[in-house]
């Protein structure tokens, strides 16, 4: 399948939808003797200056047209029986239940691409209101040669003469104007390309939003779990340096009884010191209290034999 350009667009509306557009629909009933609707006419809106006693109105858009030929003051005139109302043509799915507008007041709309590239899919319906018919001399078209080249968007009648010859700066807003619209379409059609592409984003954007909220659910469960994991390390942490602070008060308190317990200690050997020659002393004594203890126990021992043999002689005596 060939998609449409951008590039191509306005060329291929002008040379070729319009075109294949009045010739794809059915004649207008009240000109079935006529041969003539005009492709490159076909749904452009049509101004007439000085018709009604006004400056300019707008009678519709451009249906069909009928070429009546007149003889006037011994010459021929051509002039124009145009059919005019409001026009615009619908694409309807072959298969679908599916409309689409691709033409209005003169220009495509916004389905035309969906159309162009898949025009087997789709069946033309033309949406019609017939308004009037307006009569004019050819001539009195003044830019028929400008529609003709598919150049100017809309149709001016100008029945009174006035813009017979146009200045040529107003031909040149006339064109600058012209090409304003064509880009103003070109705008719209990638404006059209654009919103579509957005809204796929945006479709997009919307699922990984809803996939990353799941995440964030998640990870808000998980840093729950984990916080309610930390409160209860913190709590035994809080326990464990009560604890510690409890032993090293005690390590504090077994270091002074230790200080103390040496300093006990040092006053008992500074005492050993100091006495170690009483005690000495009194050992001697004690080894001379022995000596005179055995010495007495002698002696009354030998005392008790003295006794024991004097009593013996009384004994004997008497």
């Amino acid at each position: 399948m060939e998609f449409v350009r951008k590039e191509d667009f306005t060329e291929i509306f002008n040379k070729f939808i319009r075109k294949n557009l009045a010739r794809s629909l059915s004649k207008p009933t009240e000109y079935e003797t006529s041969p003539f609707r005009q492709p490159e006419l076909y749904g452009l809106p049509i101004f007439v200056i000085g018709y009604g006693g006004k400056p300019i109105s707008y009678i519709g858009q451009y249906i069909a047209h009928k070429v009546i030929k007149a003889r006037l003051n011994g010459r021929i005139e051509t002039r124009w029986k145009i059919l005019t109302g409001f026009v615009r043509v619908i694409a309807k799915h072959v298969e679908e239940d599916v409309y689409i507008e691709i033409f209005a007041n003169g220009v495509p709309s916004a389905g035309v691409a969906e159309w162009l590239n898949n025009r087997d899919k789709y069946v033309l319906i033309e949406d019609r209101t017939e308004l009037n018919e307006i009569e004019c001399r050819e001539e009195d078209i003044v830019n028929l040669s400008g529609v003709m080249k598919y150049e100017d968007p809309v149709i001016l009648i100008d029945v009174t003469g006035l813009l017979r010859e146009l200045p040529a700066d107003i031909l040149a807003r006339y064109t600058e104007l012209v090409a304003v619209y064509k880009s103003f379409q070109e705008q719209i059609y990638n404006m059209e390309q654009i919103i579509d592409d957005l809204k796929v984003e945006l479709d997009t954007t919307k699922a990984e939003n809803r996939i990353l909220r799941t995440q964030v659910h998640r990870l808000n469960t998980r840093i729950m779990s984990v916080a309610g994991t930390l409160m209860h390390y913190k709590s035994e942490l809080l326990k464990t340096k009560e604890l510690l602070q409890f032993h090293l008060e005690r390590l504090e308190a077994v270091k002074e009884g230790k200080e103390r317990l040496q300093a006990v200690i040092n006053d008992f050997y500074d005492i050993l010191d100091a006495y170690e020659s009483t005690v000495a002393e009194v050992a001697e004594k004690f080894a001379q209290l022995e000596k005179i203890g055995e010495e007495t126990e002698r002696t009354e021992k030998a005392v008790s034999e003295v006794k024991k043999e004097k009593k013996k002689k009384k004994e004997g005596e008497e």
